[in-house]
């Protein structure tokens, strides 16, 4: 492996030694007894003691609380390796740590090297002078985060709260850098994890050693020819410079946008080849008139997508495929944007290579969220340090579209932590955010400076301590959560004007079969102890339950409970991004909270722990879809506004039509119209007052149905939807009967009969809302679910499993059909 920027290679003199592999674990139980295990590096000590069998499994039950002890302990990683005499023939060799979580001395031999405290720098410690040719010792022993916080905590005069303080036991995150939600947040739970996540290697060089490689581009006005500037940067701090001129670049584009290309480049640095490849495109983020617009290759985008956390809670279990098949579904579900939020981490190389594969665009948080921070020298120093290093590494990525300072620390500096934080010393507060906000926006400037750098989500686009981004929506972007947090019914999103909305979301429960992972044997159901443990949000099952009441009638069983939790949530969802998508252009970009769990849990995601798709993915991929028809009331609300939304770069003609039915499935109006929807727009098509559709108690018995059909790229679309005009428990829903076909595979050839996917035709007397298809047991995805099924429109659906080896028989067996008059 190369010591390059993600994307280059190169052929070098430089010698790599990767000392990654099976090491040494040691340290001590909960009881104080030595405790030792062998352990995966990259990797950390959780994982290792699980798979040893030394801790109970975190994620079941309230194991949680029984692990503490784990996060309290300072643990030695060792290993012999060795080393030829080539090696130490080279004039430097250095130990490289990458991702060391966090604070670790090295050994190599008995001679300290080095000592680490920052996970988010890259380490490189002088190690010749210990090194011998043959068998060699390397020892890091990492000292526990949750002291060193606490002593940093007694020096530092002042306290430096973060949020989400009731839900840990650890409370001085703010002092160290590392995730931070490996202390606990309203949706993962508390686990202080340690050791060498990344990468331990020896790297020997004669002052050639190259850092880094990074491009920039320059693009004439049609974008008919790019300048490529490639940067390499040597051990020694200077840089070489080549340029490429290319005619006709092969632009990349986001999802949905177009292809994502990309440039392969050779160039000559001392007397050797660096090569790499990039996505040649030019992105800016347009802020006039108070606006937030991202722009790719000169054409407006609204950007469609949502907020992506760690993929779990162990660094071992942060694979590529975990991460492939986050963000091919995040794809699948027409996002064009993933939010990388600050109170996690800078991801793996694979992580931003997919996302480049995909045309998911990153907005990049850098790793503060929740808190105030310091600003002291030796603070700002492994910011700056920080900052440098992770943009150098990730710049050459296309995905990545703006840096961004943190999550939602101008509120917290504002006046979050009243508790501990008086009043007067709050403009203390603040100084220290602004001092860091200069220092990242230095680096940012410094690292790279092709890209904006945002000081914070929300922000108002400059570090504005006047205004709260969450209230006020004319300007930058916003984070929108009174529905949620303060139990705001769904309309209340149509109140909103945001100019960019990066976070709004609403909770639901998991799936049984994911709950299943967690509970006990009988154990699902609410108020038994290791259910209500695993929702991290205060209040939250409470407030899922008291939501059920002011749109559905009381489920009847379990299965309901966790099935109407799915819905709403896809429900509350939905009414947002079809409302905001009403404004464009003035609204440019809608981001929901949250895509992903990195633990079973409640919580906001739309793909739950280990992939699988909750109704609101389903929905998503619908609302998301790149043409598409939706209705939202009128401003007064005594109408119905019927929209449909263009962000394609071309002209789509359609036709829509619109029912208006009965809960019986009986037409009672029914009208169509030829449309021509220009490109990147949203069109208003009609509105209806409300008493077109008759009285207040008739419209309670009736709803639209819409149906959009075009011609995109070629191929066929069909876009559906419903308004409702009152809530479902005052609608006569009726017992539909849905009809399973026989399921079976479509393949023609014979000799793939029983082979995936598999497809399903589904028929019913009654329109029936919310189907839901699910294969118990099998992980894959149905090309369609959580649907309104009308009478005399058979839908197909068609399944992909994951996994090989699923056949037809397991998945006729596995599957079943649910609506939502069932839950009653």
């Amino acid at each position: 492996m190369s010591v390059l920027a993600a994307g280059a290679m190169c052929i070098l003199a430089v010698v790599e030694v990767d000392l990654g592999g099976t090491w040494t674990l040691s340290g001590n139980d909960a009881a104080s007894k030595p405790v030792r295990c062998e352990a995966q590096v990259p990797g950390d000590v959780h994982s290792a003691l699980f798979a040893s069998g030394l801790m109970p499994d975190p994620y079941f039950g309230r194991n949680e609380r029984d692990v503490q002890w784990v996060g309290k302990g300072d643990w030695t990683f060792e290993r012999e390796f060795s080393v030829d005499a080539a090696v130490l023939g080279h004039s430097v060799v250095v130990l490289r740590l990458e991702d060391c979580d966090t604070f670790a001395d090295a050994y190599i031999n008995g001679v300290k090297v080095g000592s680490a405290h920052d996970r988010f720098r890259r380490w490189d410690f002088d190690a010749k002078g210990a090194l011998k040719a043959g068998e060699n010792e390397i020892k890091l022993v990492f000292a526990s985060s949750w002291r060193r916080g606490d002593e940093l905590a007694a020096k530092a005069g002042k306290p430096y709260p973060m949020s989400n303080s009731e839900l840990t036991w650890f409370n001085n995150g703010a002092l160290i850098r590392k995730p931070a939600c490996h202390r606990g947040w309203d949706w993962g739970l508390a686990q202080l994890t340690t050791g060498p996540c990344g990468k331990v290697a020896l790297v020997a060089s004669d002052g050639d050693r190259i850092d880094y490689v990074y491009s920039d581009q320059a693009f004439n006005a049609d974008l008919s020819h790019c300048t490529l500037r490639v940067f390499a940067e040597i051990e020694d701090g200077s840089v070489v410079t080549n340029i490429v001129e290319i005619d006709a670049p092969p632009l990349w584009w986001p999802n949905g946008q177009g292809e994502q290309r990309f440039y392969e480049y050779s160039v000559p640095v001392k007397g050797r080849t660096v090569s790499g490849r990039v996505g040649l495109r030019k992105v800016e983020v347009d802020t006039a008139g108070d606006g937030m617009c991202f722009k790719v290759n000169n054409r407006p985008v609204f950007m469609k997508g949502a907020n992506w956390i760690p993929c779990d809670a162990f660094d071992s279990r942060q694979t590529k495929e975990r991460f492939r098949d986050l963000l091919e579904s995040a794809a699948a579900a027409n996002m064009n944007m993933i939010r990388l939020w600050g109170g996690g981490q800078y991801e793996k190389d694979e992580f931003y290579d997919i996302c480049d594969e995909l045309g998911l665009m990153v907005w990049h948080d850098q790793m503060f969220s929740c808190a105030v921070y310091p600003s002291d020298d030796g603070f700002l120093a492994d910011v700056k340090a920080e900052t440098v290093h992770q943009v150098k590494r990730l710049r050459d990525h296309a995905s990545i579209a703006l840096w961004c300072g943190d999550n939602e620390c101008i509120g917290a500096a504002r006046g979050w932590f009243g508790d501990v934080i008086s009043k007067e010393a709050r403009p203390g507060y603040i100084a220290d955010t602004k001092l860091r906000y200069a220092v990242q926006e230095d680096a940012v400037s410094l690292a790279d400076p092709t890209r904006r750098f945002w000081p914070s989500s929300p922000c108002a686009g400059k570090a504005d301590f006047e205004h709260d981004a969450w209230h006020v929506d004319g300007t930058g972007d916003m984070h929108i959560w009174t529905v949620w947090h303060e139990n705001k019914p769904f309309a209340d999103y149509y109140k909103y004007r945001p100019r960019f909305c990066s976070e709004f979301g609403f909770q639901s429960f998991s799936s049984r079969e994911v709950a299943e992972t967690y509970c006990a044997p009988g154990g699902i159901a609410s108020g038994n102890p290791d259910f209500e443990w695993h929702q991290k949000n205060i209040g939250g099952n409470d407030r899922i339950r008291k939501t059920f009441a002011r749109y559905f009638r009381e489920p009847k069983d379990m299965d309901g409970v966790l099935y109407l939790s799915q819905v709403q949530q896809a429900m509350a969802i939905k009414t947002a991004v079809e409302g905001w998508r009403a404004l464009r252009p003035y609204c440019m970009g809608t981001l929901y909270w949250q895509l992903n769990d990195l633990w079973p849990v409640a919580s906001w995601s739309s793909l739950e722990y280990g992939g699988k798709w909750k109704h609101l993915h389903y929905h998503a991929k619908r609302f998301f879809a790149p043409v598409a028809v939706a209705a939202r009331p009128s401003a007064n609300g005594d109408a119905v506004e019927f929209w449909a939304f263009n962000d394609t770069a071309s002209v789509v003609e359609a036709d829509v039509e619109g029912a208006l039915m009965d809960f019986s499935g009986k037409v009672l109006l029914d009208e169509s119209a030829a449309v021509k929807l220009p490109p990147g727009r949203a069109v208003k098509l009609d509105e209806r007052r409300l008493h077109e559709f008759g009285t207040e108690d008739e419209r309670k018995g009736r709803f639209v149905s819409m149906r959009l059909v075009a011609y995109v790229d070629g191929r066929k679309s069909v876009h559906r939807n419903e308004w409702f005009f009152a809530p479902f428990k005052d609608s006569p829903l009726e017992e539909a009967k849905i009809t399973v076909g026989r399921a079976r595979c479509p393949q023609r050839d014979a000799a793939a009969w029983d082979k995936p996917p598999y497809q399903v035709t589904l028929t019913t007397d009654k329109p029936a809302f919310f189907v839901w298809a699910n294969a118990k047991g099998i992980r894959g995805e149905f090309d369609d679910n959580s649907f309104t099924l009308l009478p005399g429109e058979p839908r197909t659906l068609v399944f992909t499993p994951k996994d090989k080896g699923v056949t037809l028989e397991a998945f006729k067996k596995a599957l079943s059909v649910s609506h939502l008059r069932q839950t009653y």
